[in-house]
């Protein structure tokens, strides 16, 4: 009985361990928390403070959650958040940017004859700007103001709030109220605000969402958030009312489908880093002049193969900049040194979609000629680009004959070859021992194209006698030095080695030459008669002793 008592009771504990952990709201209190398993909130409340989700778990949110400024949610890897109510900020900070021509609605419905409306701009307008204000046909200059009251309809009818402005300067919203009879005062938010050809910006988030894992919204809304997507973010049928940009990191992803988004911090709704993965689909932007979203490189550093390369760009960016700039000492060249030139793709607020169609020329300009390459700007980070140039290689030296006499020349032909990519000019100097000799020409000067090979006989001088190899080299322009192993072989080429003799030492030699060979035959000569005498004295000696043999035997008979 005990025994099954205790059975039933761990049996009991181990199902509810594994029941999902439901909290049903948000946590309130300035604290830390963290979700370390399955939690959903399905009630309204309020979040103050810090919330991780863990690895391993989720967060489901099911209801409204207001967010207290400085508040901030992080999404590990491997975990997921999931929102399906609404997650607000308790104070968003918001703004209408005014254009030349913005239009205002309203309707308070039928709540009086006739009301005081009040414009809050956020600074006073200059006294010298033409800033006219038009409602139910009544204008009101607000020129030298920091807000204006026009009298305006409350019978129910809509109130249209038109605009014609000459300004510089960029003016904002920041609030429109209405009083009528009883001292009734009824105020609109920015983001309260109906608006035709305006923008509404946002100065600053209410809290943050650092995603991670995983996050999705489903007919959800986000208010005042910053939303960073570093993992994978999903947005459907969702609605972003001062959240943007969104920020999608390199390595992160968002899709956002059928979704609109209402007012930036910045010029655009969204910000795809680098190589983020962006799919957006049926979805509307902030628009007016804030793009509905943007690529924005990290960078643009080009690694070339020299220094002082000029670089012509045109087409570059946002802003279709052109501009010249040469390579550092190590052969690179950033030509995204703002970030609008670091924008390479675009949607705009209408939701025209644009893309960079920027142009690179790289040229070096030498006594070889100019060499350049056109390419279009690469649309990464970082890319290599390589200038073409030729290859002279200094292939051969064939000396005529290895003997010379002194105050005279001897002939070589010299071959070259261009193994480059680019035609060129060379010069081509020649040496013993790193000094210059004299020549003719005494500058070879060869042009191939790549592929191309010549012969060029050159006569080479010589006034000390001596054993002697010539040696010879292209001339690199000092624009080139940085190339120098680029475009030829540094080292050159080098002769078979020449003996360099007096002529008087030469008229010598014809002689010395011959009584040598007249004196080895001399030689020869005396071997061999000597050897032919020493035979026949050899025979002599056998033969008497033979004749003697046969005289001894006669006489014992």
């Amino acid at each position: 009985m005990r025994r099954a008592l205790l059975i039933t009771i761990l049996l009991m504990i181990a199902t509810f361990s594994a029941i999902p952990i439901t909290s049903a709201t948000a946590p309130s209190g300035n604290s830390e928390e963290t979700i370390s398993s399955p939690t959903t909130w399905g009630e309204d409340g309020t979040l103050n403070g810090t919330l991780l989700i863990e690895s391993g778990s989720s967060l489901t949110i099911n209801s409204n959650v207001s967010v207290i400024s400085g508040s901030s949610i992080t999404v590990e890897e491997g975990a997921t958040l999931n929102l399906n109510g609404n997650l607000g900020g308790a104070e968003l900070d918001s703004l209408i940017r005014l254009q030349y021509d913005t239009s205002l609605f309203f309707n308070l419905g039928d709540v009086a004859e006739s009301g005081t409306m009040r414009i809050e701009f956020d600074h006073q307008i200059s006294s010298a700007a033409q800033f006219n204000i038009t409602v139910d046909g009544m204008t009101t200059d607000a020129a030298g103001q920091e807000f204006v009251d026009i009298t305006v309809p409350l019978n129910g009818d809509d109130i249209y709030v038109n605009f014609s402005i000459f300004y510089a300067t960029i003016t904002h919203v920041e609030s429109v109220s209405f009083a009528h009879s009883g001292g009734t005062v009824v105020t609109y938010s920015p983001q309260e605000i109906s608006y035709d050809r305006a923008s509404l910006i946002w100065l600053s988030s209410s809290f943050s969402i650092d995603v991670l894992g995983s996050f999705s919204m489903d007919s959800a809304t986000l208010d005042g958030a910053d939303l960073n997507c570093v993992g994978q973010c999903a947005i459907t049928n969702s609605q972003l009312t001062g959240s943007a940009p969104v920020n999608i990191q390199t390595e992160g992803a968002l899709t956002i489908i059928d979704s609109s988004i209402a007012g930036s911090r910045t010029d655009e709704d969204i910000v795809a880093h680098d190589a983020a993965e962006l799919t957006y689909t049926s979805t509307s932007g902030t628009g007016g002049d804030t793009d509905s979203w943007i690529r924005l490189l990290s960078q643009r550093v080009i690694q070339t193969n020299g220094q002082l390369i000029s670089v012509h760009q045109t087409g570059i960016g946002y802003g279709n900049y052109s501009r010249d700039d040469i390579t550092n000492e190590t052969g690179i060249v950033i030509i995204g040194s703002s970030e609008f030139s670091r924008i390479i793709e675009w949607m705009d607020g209408d939701g025209l979609q644009h893309i960079e169609s920027g142009e690179l020329t790289f040229s070096v300009t030498s006594g070889w000629g100019v060499f350049s390459t056109t390419v279009a700007a690469p649309h990464t980070a970082y890319a290599e680009i390589n200038i073409s140039l030729p290859y002279i290689s200094i292939d051969d030296i064939d000396m005529e004959k290895d003997i010379s006499n002194v105050n005279e020349s001897v002939g070589f032909m010299l071959t070259v070859s261009n193994k480059g990519t680019a035609e060129a000019t060379a010069n081509i100097r020649c040496y013993v021992d790193g000094e210059d000799v004299d020549t003719a020409p005494s500058t070879i000067t060869v042009t191939l194209l790549p592929g191309e090979e010549s012969e060029t006989p050159v006569s080479w001088y010589s006034y000390e006698d001596g054993l002697k190899i010539i040696t010879c080299k292209a001339l690199i322009p000092i624009v080139l030095e940085s190339f120098s192993d680029d475009i030829t072989n540094t080292e050159g080429a080098s002769s078979q080695e020449v003996s360099w003799i007096y002529k008087s030492e030469a008229a010598d030699a014809p002689l010395l030459i011959y009584g040598t060979v007249v004196g080895a035959i001399l030689v020869g000569l005396w071997f061999y008669t000597r050897n032919t005498g020493d035979g026949e004295a050899e025979h002599d000696v056998e033969e008497k002793q033979y004749i003697e043999e046969i005289a001894t035997e006669s006489d014992e008979d």
